[in-house]
């Protein structure tokens, strides 16, 4: 019995130490091998032609990698460089609005693509009128204009007298609009008269607004240009009404001017 205890002891002494390495070797936390790659060969004669030619081949690559490596390195320091001035301007975004919207109103243009008259900036523009906030040169706002299209004009032959059409189109008509616009805005129309404004008739409404307790000049030009009526309006207060008449008179030039130029292109 004795040589028996001693015989199974030692098998299972054996067989623990032969386990033991076995499962520790798979074990998560075992060392485990890693694969090695063996370096590719060419199967070719030592510097024999075949062997420099694939040579100098792997040397390109190795150049040519390089210099990528190299190119987007610079690409991402140029970027890098390029980011700075972004982010030191997102850090200020009170001066960049102001500058942005000092630029914006400092390109002020009519839609015949030449400048607005001195003082003219662009305001909120609608997809019906280009509007314009006019100032005295120092900042301060003395009134707005505002620039659109009535509608295409018209034969001249009409039931209406030529001497009170603008573009065959009834200067009755206008009228009425200019009244509709008073009544929405609580307002009156005073007079109105037709003048000659670059060799051409240009219908003036003179009508005038209740703002609180002090009173707006209002002043509507219609004339024709390029087939269509355009309408040039003001709005300011009555010491400013002189100016802006005068400047409304530039932009209806203008009008006309562009009109011109495109009814010559068309008989050239």
């Amino acid at each position: 019995m004795l040589i028996r205890a001693i015989i199974l002891s030692a098998a299972l002494l054996i067989g623990i130490g032969t386990i033991v390495p076995i499962a520790t070797e798979y074990a998560e936390a075992g060392q485990r091998k890693q694969k090695k790659y063996k370096k590719r060969k060419w199967n070719v004669k030592k510097y024999s032609k075949r062997w420099w030619q694939l040579y100098r081949a792997q040397e390109r690559r190795k150049k040519q990698f390089a210099a990528r490596k190299r190119e987007l390195r610079l690409r991402q320091l140029r970027l890098a460089k390029a980011r700075k001035p972004l982010q030191n301007d997102a850090a200020k975004p009170a001066q960049i609005v102001k500058t942005n919207s000092t630029e914006e109103k400092a390109q002020a243009v009519l839609p015949t693509g030449e400048a607005a008259p001195k003082g003219w900036k662009r305001g909120q523009n609608s997809t019906s009128e280009i509007q314009f906030k006019v100032d005295d040169g120092r900042g301060a706002q003395v009134g707005s204009a505002a620039i659109s299209v009535v509608g295409p004009a018209m034969n001249a032959e009409g039931s209406a007298p030529k001497h009170k059409t603008i573009g065959g189109v009834p200067t009755s008509s206008l009228r009425r609009t200019v009244i509709d616009q008073m009544v929405r805005e609580n307002g009156w129309v005073v007079n109105d008269y037709q003048k000659e404004i670059g060799g051409n008739k240009v219908y003036v409404v003179v009508a005038q607004s209740q703002n609180g307790s002090a009173v707006q000049s209002r002043m509507f030009y219609f004339t024709e240009a390029d087939g269509r009526i355009y309408s040039v309006s003001t709005n300011s207060q009555t010491e400013a009404a002189e100016r802006l008449a005068e400047e409304s008179e530039k932009v209806i030039n203008s009008l006309q001017r562009r009109g011109q130029s495109v009814q010559q292109a068309v008989l050239k």
